[in-house]
């Protein structure tokens, strides 16, 4: 459910990061591969959106336009337009994903005048959420357009919740866009952001399901111990 491209930056030489199932309460180490793996979460029960091919190429383009930016070239508009489109995957994946198994009955309408019950699973709440007008896009907001930067920073953490919306105060329009590239780097699109701001605790409470970071950098014996008390206390 997080872009393994993405976090290859904050795995080892042995492609191995920690994990914070925030859902579960427990922490553990992990390969990429399978370190946020629901399987066959993006399959749709009723529409016929092919989510896992439009992610992947969405993921194919901005991880490449990521690294890039990594290795501290200066990004094409392709690479802008590429980075954001997959930011916009990344947030709208990220606000859902705590759900995964949720299914929502629902009244078919079919073209051929018929009516039918039907439950909408993940995948196809995913793609009615996609369209929602109230869902705050990225695409089209002209953020290449905006500054971009990265900032240099230490044990910095990536997880669901990862692409950060900032402005000014409540009355204003969407002003930055950040996003940790890897443990020591920070894109940020737009209005500089302050330097001293904790950026791992707020990715951390904002992910509503996975936490990621370094080998050694997560707090994984502390979440391990919160939850055998927990379950003792049960």
């Amino acid at each position: 459910m997080i872009t393994k491209g993405h976090l290859a930056a904050f795995a080892n030489d042995r492609n191995v990061v920690d994990v914070l199932d925030v859902l579960e309460g427990r922490g553990y180490p992990s390969s990429i591969e399978n370190a946020t793996v629901v399987n066959y979460v993006y399959d749709p029960a009723v529409f016929t959106h092919d989510l896992e091919k439009r992610f992947a190429a969405i993921e194919g383009k901005g991880v490449g336009a990521l690294n890039r930016l990594r290795n501290g070239e200066v990004p094409t508009i392709g690479d802008q337009l590429a980075v954001i489109e997959f930011l916009d995957m990344h947030l709208h994946r990220g606000r859902y994903a705590d759900r995964a198994g949720d299914s929502q009955p629902a009244i078919l309408f079919k073209t051929d005048g018929t009516v039918e019950e039907a439950h909408l699973n993940y995948g196809d709440l995913m793609s009615l959420a996609h369209d929602h007008p109230n869902a705050l896009r990225l695409i089209g907001r002209d953020l290449e357009q905006w500054q971009w930067q990265i900032y240099t920073t230490t044990n910095l953490w990536t997880g669901d919740g990862a692409v950060m919306l900032w402005r000014p105060d409540a009355d204003h329009e969407l002003s930055t866009v950040t996003f940790p590239l890897s443990p020591t780097q920070l894109l940020v699109i737009g209005e500089d952001i302050p330097t001293d701001f904790d950026m791992s605790r707020a990715i951390a409470t904002r992910s509503r399901r996975w936490v990621i970071g370094p080998r050694g950098a997560l707090p994984i014996e502390a979440i391990k111990r919160m939850k055998a008390e927990r379950d003792g206390v049960a």
